[in-house]
């Protein structure tokens, strides 16, 4: 069965209001709009209404494309991951640079990006969202095989290599730690105090271990 056509007046929002975008397509500015909301309210308070009230729609153009909330949640959750990834490029040092070198632009990197308030504000409630739904929490851990996958050819390790399974229970390790980082972030609610004390023991502890495994697989 064919996606019934949208009525024009319903794709473009309510005019009266002035709150439809002009020139994005309606499910990319619901999809921006469901980030925005999920970031403001949290999962629990995450409403398909608030989702059309904040895109400058009807709610009828939210279901149209997503018939129920957790179908919603789905796609919101995708688009979260996606973002994430997009933001963990490559490393600042040559891919020739000693293997300490290359762990500690790894390791402080992610520890920036894991304080960062984009960071602290949604994925504690995407992990909140992968508690409640399988799909979702799929969606998470194929994100962070994926990243994971990434984070080796940062560091000039070939995924596919025996040796690499070493560096990816460094980095696995380093993982549990970045995460625990955000939690912190989240719970204190903007409060600094003390995170940089935080981000020095964990450059601490986790450079060396994955500069070991690095070493190891490239000797």
């Amino acid at each position: 069965m064919g996606r019934r056509e949208t009525p024009a007046a319903e794709a473009d929002g309510d005019p009266a209001t002035g709150r439809a975008a002009a020139g994005a397509p309606t499910e990319e500015r619901i999809l921006a709009a469901a980030v925005e909301v999920l970031r403001a309210v949290g999962h629990g308070g995450f409403s398909v209404q608030k989702v059309a009230r904040a895109a400058g729609v009807y709610q009828g153009n939210v279901t149209y494309y997503w018939p129920r909330r957790r179908d919603l949640e789905r796609a919101l959750a995708v688009r979260v991951v996606e973002d994430y990834r997009r933001t963990l490029g490559p490393l600042p040092v040559a891919p020739d640079s000693p293997a300490e070198e290359r762990a500690l632009a790894l390791v402080r990197m992610l520890a920036a990006d894991a304080v960062s308030p984009a960071r602290v504000r949604l994925l504690p409630e995407l992990w909140s969202m992968a508690n409640s739904d399988p799909e979702i929490a799929n969606v998470v851990t194929e994100a962070y095989a994926v990243m994971e996958d990434g984070s080796l050819m940062s560091l000039g390790v070939d995924p596919e290599a025996p040796c690499a399974a070493e560096v990816r229970h460094a980095l696995f390790l380093l993982g549990v730690s970045v995460q625990g980082l955000t939690a912190f972030c989240s719970q204190r609610g903007g409060d600094a105090t003390g995170l940089d004390a935080f981000i020095e023991a964990l450059v601490a502890l986790h450079v060396p271990l994955v500069a070991t495994a690095l070493a190891a697989c490239e000797g």
